[in-house]
């Protein structure tokens, strides 16, 4: 009797346990939909006016008329770029430069082991000694034979193989001395000098590795002579003539420049139909820009309509730009808007605004009150 008692118990027992979970479950649920809050009524709340503030600048939205231009991408490139490298093989000494330095005309790049050339040197010098030695015998003995043809002591065949071998003699000094200024001038080849001023864009090399004809052993451009070189489609290339002004817009370097067209590469590109432009930009610019940079330039269709405002009458809110439209009563309207070119002071409103209406500039912020001391 007193097992089923204590079974009875455990049954009951789990029953609550569930039947109060159910309950809880329910409460946090009915806390979560707000059963137990007060309902906002639905309804039509009244809008908040904001006025015209004293003094606050306003202007209204007006048409701008415009060139209009497509862009092209591109990257800049050096105008005039070299590769250095070595015309005679020998192992490398010393390097002057890094790459970033700017080296001037005449300035020693890269220096190369001259042991062997200095030891062809003065192998080409005792063979100009010898071959010297030589001319000089050779000579006094065509001068004793010719005194001897003239007294018939000698035959005339005697004398012609006396006279080649002088002559032999003067060619082989002729090739001692070439062949020692080819030695000369090899050995100018292992100071390798920069030709003109330049910027060291890249260094492949180190002391101890071999220089080889053909092999580049650093790289240096013009840094005042920099180019925009721009993939246009063919159809707006063929429109273009070179010594055209263009506007290129330089992103990273927040620069707005006027660039000369000086080429279009005579060759459309098959995968993209485009042909290679080459923009020359002004070199008083070129301090603030790199090789590589990426670069726009606008390409001129004709004249448009673009409506502006001031940029100072447009908010920026996270992603959003908005306006304060004046009303006739004054009253202010915030109206959402979306912004395209800027043009100086103005920028352009794609949407969301018309001609003539009024906007309100953004107020100067209000500085605080300064404390002396005493206060």
């Amino acid at each position: 009797m007193s097992g089923l008692l204590a079974s009875a118990r455990r049954i009951l027992g789990r029953v609550l346990l569930i039947v109060v979970s159910l309950a809880l479950l329910v409460a946090v649920i009915g806390w979560m939909s707000g059963w137990y809050h007060t309902k906002i009524q639905p309804g039509e709340v009244e809008e908040t006016r904001r006025q015209l503030a004293p003094g606050q600048t306003i202007a209204r939205a007006r048409t701008l008329t415009t060139p209009q231009t497509v862009d092209a991408v591109g990257s800049i490139e050096p105008y005039h770029k070299a590769l250095v490298a070595s015309q005679v093989m020998a192992v490398i000494h010393r390097v002057f430069v890094r790459a970033g330095q700017s080296v001037t005309e005449g300035q020693v790049l890269v220096e190369l082991d001259d042991r062997e050339l200095q030891a062809q040197l003065r192998e080409a010098e005792a063979a100009i000694a010898a071959s010297d030695a030589d001319l000089n015998l050779r000579k006094r003995e065509v001068d004793r034979y010719k005194t001897m043809l003239a007294g018939n002591a000698v035959t005339k065949e005697q004398f012609d193989t006396v006279q080649g071998a002088y002559e032999v003699s003067v060619a082989q000094q002729r090739r001692a001395k070439e062949q020692f200024q080819r030695v000369k001038t090899m050995l100018s080849y292992t100071r390798i000098l920069a030709q003109a001023p330049a910027l060291v864009t890249d260094r492949f090399v180190d002391p101890g590795d071999l220089a080889a004809p053909g092999k580049p052993l650093l790289a240096l451009h013009d840094p005042k002579q920099l180019e925009l070189h721009a993939s246009v489609p063919e159809k707006l290339a063929r429109g273009m003539r070179p010594g055209l002004i263009l506007d290129v817009r330089i992103e990273s370097a927040s620069l707005d420049l006027k660039g000369t067209l000086r080429e279009i590469v005579p060759q459309v590109q098959a995968g993209s139909r485009s042909m290679l432009m080459k923009i020359q930009l002004p070199p008083d610019k070129s301090g603030d820009l790199y090789v590589g940079m990426f670069g726009r330039v606008y390409l001129p269709l004709g004249q448009s309509e673009r409506l502006v405002v001031p940029a100072a009458a447009v908010r920026e809110v996270g992603q959003l730009q908005l306006v304060d439209v004046v009303r006739p009563e004054k009253d202010l309207e915030r109206r959402f808007v979306l912004t395209g070119r800027r043009f100086g002071d103005d920028l352009e409103i794609l949407s969301g605004l018309s001609t003539g209406e009024t906007v309100a500039l953004a107020e100067p912020a209000k500085a605080s009150p300064r404390k002396t001391n005493g206060q």
